[in-house]
């Protein structure tokens, strides 16, 4: 092995090691993915339809009935096994790496926060529209985590533009996540939007203003 391969099997092995340390500590978002994935297998298989039909987005029965929870139930609740895997993905590839960057606490701060501002938006949008939706899905939460990344990237960008690998692991990470919150057929593209941006403005206020300027392992 010349110098070359061993110091790119170093930087490889040095890249799983901090991952797999990132993973260990992730107990937010393993938590979420377990949960999420339970409420869709009670969801689907256990108490089908009462689940969908108390908990999902109906702007309607929030307002004339008083059942503001649905905006919090909505993000537990996945059409199908598609709509929650890949919202899943997602959350597995970029929650992590957020989590151990914010620290637990301001991490459920931004997943929720982007979820409910999400429902929100899209409750708002449905009703200057005339619109009568019935919404559902993690994906307003996880866009806000993956809002929170971008915000990340675009200020240190000189550094993470320094390392071609992590460029194109990111590219094509947000390649997928555009395909799937944007192009997927029935994506609330509003929620969506309410998400990430709720997330890239929180990610603002922890680096900027909190000065939380450190690396975000995991990336690299």
């Amino acid at each position: 092995m010349d110098n070359i391969e061993r110091e790119s099997s170093e930087i490889t092995d040095q890249f799983w090691d901090r991952q797999e340390k990132i993973y260990k500590k992730a107990f937010i978002t393993i938590g979420l993915l377990t949960i999420n994935i339970v409420v869709f297998l009670i969801s689907t298989f256990v108490a089908y339809p009462a689940v969908y039909n108390e908990g999902v987005l109906v702007t309607e029965r929030i307002l004339n009935d008083g059942e503001f929870y649905r905006i919090a139930t909505a993000i537990f609740l996945h059409a199908d096994i598609k709509h929650l895997f890949n919202n899943m993905i997602i959350l597995f590839l970029v929650g992590a790496v957020v989590e151990n960057y914010t620290g637990h606490i301001y991490y459920v701060i931004v997943y929720f926060f982007s979820g409910f501002f999400g429902n929100i938006l899209s409750m708002a949008y449905e009703l200057k529209n005339g619109l009568k939706w019935i919404s559902l899905g993690a994906s307003g939460a996880v866009m806000g985590i993956v809002g929170f990344l971008i915000s990340w990237l675009i200020l240190n960008r000189r550094v993470f533009l320094r390392s071609k690998g992590t460029v194109i692991r990111v590219a094509l990470l947000l390649i997928f996540v555009i395909q799937s919150c944007f192009f997927q057929e029935g994506a609330n593209t509003v929620a969506h939007l309410g998400g990430f941006i709720t997330g890239f403005v929180l990610g603002l206020l922890n680096i900027v203003v909190f000065k939380n300027d450190k690396m975000m392992e995991g990336l690299a």
